[in-house]
């Protein structure tokens, strides 16, 4: 495996495990994005989306849009699938290093 996949590897595990933190409910992307930082992972808006979006489109994670008068927030929640794989019922080549 080479750096770059390792890296996003681990980002990836630290975003679900985060989100699992709050199981079932959301995360709000900003307060994520936050977190992230504070454990080493600093990443500008368009790599924390680039993550989250890849973790979405395998249904590990749901992404919730809303808008109000003058904003627009997101939210970020761990599936059951999501769960599951943490739990190491499912494995993914991007996510988990033992596939």
């Amino acid at each position: 495996m080479n750096t770059e996949s390792a890296k996003n590897r681990r980002i990836r595990i630290a975003l679900l495990n985060l989100l699992k933190t709050e199981y079932p409910g959301a995360i709000d992307i900003k307060a994520l994005r936050f977190a992230m930082d504070n454990l080493g992972y600093p990443m500008p808006e368009g790599a924390l989306d680039a993550h989250l979006r890849y973790l979405e489109e395998k249904d590990y994670v749901s992404i919730e849009k809303r808008k109000g008068f003058g904003f627009h927030i997101a939210f970020a929640s761990l599936t059951a699938r999501g769960w599951d794989l943490l739990d190491g019922y499912l494995m993914e080549r991007g996510i988990d290093e033992k596939v």
